[in-house]
């Protein structure tokens, strides 16, 4: 049988690790950390989150769809073989990164949001004009995209968050294949980030 002792630091040790857990558990997350602590609880906001997740949800199965068109049409499939023409487009995914680090920034990662779906947003001129034949659906594509800029707009001036202006994108294409291929990688670059804004949001949603 175990002893007096013995039972009583197991009782001490399980005490700790109850009171640590409690404590862990209702520490704050770092991402409402500070002046947006309040947003873990707010109704408002978290509707917003949800409703949001639910579109880029669908913004992303839309840019799916849109890359099964490429490869259907122009046999444009797989992106990483596209990756020396990525590099010398600079096509890349919108910037994030502030939605993601550890340090979560609501202010940078919502004006990161921001610029990048001002970036696909013009740069969805090329996927039209590549696809010209499939015209109703880019558009309604860049139209949905719009539509989300819309709603992270309103949202920011809800939160008195100051909107930062980027460098808009500029790029050129000196070929039909390299526009082409350029479309087709500005379709695989918003899928990447609606993929990354969805698990962002997500770590903010409260269950």
């Amino acid at each position: 049988m175990p002893s007096i002792h013995n039972v009583l630091q197991m009782s001490c040790l399980c005490l700790l690790f109850h009171c640590l857990f409690v404590g862990v558990s209702a520490a704050p997350l770092a991402e409402f950390s500070g002046q947006y602590g309040h947003l873990s609880s707010d109704q408002t906001f978290q509707q917003f989150l949800t409703n949001n997740l639910e579109f880029i949800a669908k913004i992303k199965d839309k840019s799916q769809g849109l890359r099964k068109i490429f490869c259907q049409e122009l046999s444009l499939c797989q992106e990483d073989e596209l990756a020396v023409l990525k590099e010398q487009l600079r096509l890349y995914p919108a910037t994030l990164d502030q939605c993601q680090s550890s340090s979560y920034n609501l202010e940078n990662c919502f004006n990161q949001v921001q610029s990048g779906l001002q970036t696909y947003h013009s740069l969805f001129s090329v996927v039209e004009k590549v696809l010209s034949g499939r015209a109703l659906i880019v558009s309604h594509l860049r139209h949905d995209i719009e539509d989300l800029q819309s709603n992270f707009r309103q949202q920011m001036e809800q939160l008195s968050i100051v909107p930062v202006n980027y460098p808009a994108a500029e790029v050129s294409f000196p070929s039909t294949f390299h526009e082409q291929a350029g479309g087709y990688l500005i379709v695989c670059n918003l899928q990447h980030s609606m993929e990354t804004l969805i698990r962002a949001l997500r770590a903010l949603l409260r269950q």
